[in-house]
């Protein structure tokens, strides 16, 4: 999905629709069984892998790629090396699938789609293949009651698994705030949840320590931040709202709580958190140049590195980050397959994947291998698609 004069054109596919949330994804859940299937790896710049990566598991990793083109999510197993394997069939979305959320206990995925009045949701067997929780309506709608849900772009789920919040709207957007039933996974909305969040809201994340909620809304130009009720996950706006923001596309959130970061056109945009989870940008430089059109970031469960996975420019602006101070420091320039829309690194926290949209033989899940100093080498392909697929989600569970 490319920008053209603040739309997002999808590569091989006919239209053109305004650009797409992160957090759309591939996630990558823990599952049930043993045995790692033998992978291929890599190696490059700076042996070994990245300090604070996580111990070797023999548990199994599942992964949920989200297709645009064809309205299909399908599941794949991971090995320890993040080479995927396809396990059942696809699962049909609703229209434009355009970010997938998994909840942190790997029992249940939601996906926000850009061109429905919904968003679906789907148990995980133990398989890691998906039951849909609404199999009566095509799609598995778990939302959608309400007019203001029109275009739901990204969801983001609490740190406990309890609580899932949406964002919705090309145009006037919202954020909607709904308690997850444990068992069957479905979402309640939580009564005056409802907040008006700019114009075409676009990403949404949660903090580590779950207390604080950060929104960027593309054409409105804007970050803002909610403090959240640990207990019954009610959301208070904080201000002050950050406007002035050229196009951001996608935010998230150091693991020490201390630091948000945002892509804008052609940058990514640092903050600090404040006691009350407020936004002010860091001392000195706070931007920081990327490739053109970051459309998605992610940064290392470590705290040591962010990527960004820049759509118009094919490739990943790899940085190191400063854990004082929050700032930057570019690293490498590594190119992708064509229109990167989303960016993840798999769980073992030696891999790291893009979702390309756009590529002449064919979309595809790009692989590389995360070296120690935080350069990226790159790895067979983790998954093909046919020209026309929208291959445009990718995400990931924590451990």
């Amino acid at each position: 999905m490319k920008r053209v004069t603040g739309l997002t054109k999808w590569g091989s596919i006919t239209r053109t629709l305004l650009a797409m949330a992160l957090v759309g994804p591939m996630f990558m859940v823990p599952g049930c069984g043993g045995g790692d299937d033998n992978g291929g790896g890599g190696s490059g710049g700076g042996s070994g892998n990245p300090p604070g990566t996580p111990p070797a598991s023999s548990a199994n990793q599942f992964a949920y790629v989200i297709n645009s083109g064809i309205n299909q999510m399908q599941a794949y197993k991971s090995d320890a090396d993040g080479v995927l394997t396809a396990v059942g069939s696809p699962v049909a979305t609703g229209t434009l699938p355009h970010h997938v959320d998994v909840d942190a206990r790997g029992r249940f995925v939601y996906v926000s789609n850009h061109d429905s009045t919904f968003v679906s949701g789907y148990k995980i067997n133990g398989d890691g293949t998906l039951a849909p929780m609404n199999a009566a309506i095509a799609g598995s709608p778990v939302t959608g009651l309400d007019p203001t849900e029109n275009e739901p772009h990204s969801s983001v789920i609490d740190q406990t698994g309890q609580f899932l919040y949406v964002v919705s709207g090309t145009g006037a957007s919202t954020l909607r705030a709904y308690r997850i039933d444990g068992t069957t996974g479905l979402p309640t909305f939580i009564p005056v949840q409802n907040f008006a969040v700019g114009t075409h809201a676009h990403n949404i994340a949660i903090s580590p320590n779950n207390q604080f909620v950060y929104v960027v809304s593309e054409d409105s130009g804007e970050l803002r931040a909610f403090s959240r009720n640990t207990s019954d996950g009610t959301l208070t706006a904080v201000a002050p709202v950050i406007t002035g923001l050229t196009s951001p596309a996608a935010v998230t959130v150091d693991p020490q709580n201390k630091f948000v970061y945002a892509t804008m056109f052609n940058s990514v945009e640092v903050f600090q958190i404040g006691a009350n989870g407020g936004l002010t940008r860091i001392p000195g430089t706070s931007s920081f140049p990327t490739g053109n059109g970051p459309h998605a970031l992610t940064m290392h469960p470590n705290g040591q590195f962010l990527y960004t996975a820049n759509i118009n420019t094919a490739n990943i602006s790899a940085f190191r980050v400063d854990s004082n101070s929050g700032a930057l420091t570019p690293i490498q320039t590594a190119p992708t397959g064509g229109d990167p829309n989303y960016i993840v690194i798999h769980p073992n926290g030696k891999t790291l994947y893009t979702a390309d949209a756009a590529n002449a033989t064919g979309h595809k899940v790009s692989r590389f291998t995360i070296n120690a100093d935080g350069t990226l080498t790159a790895a067979s392909d983790a998954a093909t698609f046919p020209v026309g697929s929208g291959t445009n989600g990718i995400g990931t569970t924590k451990l």
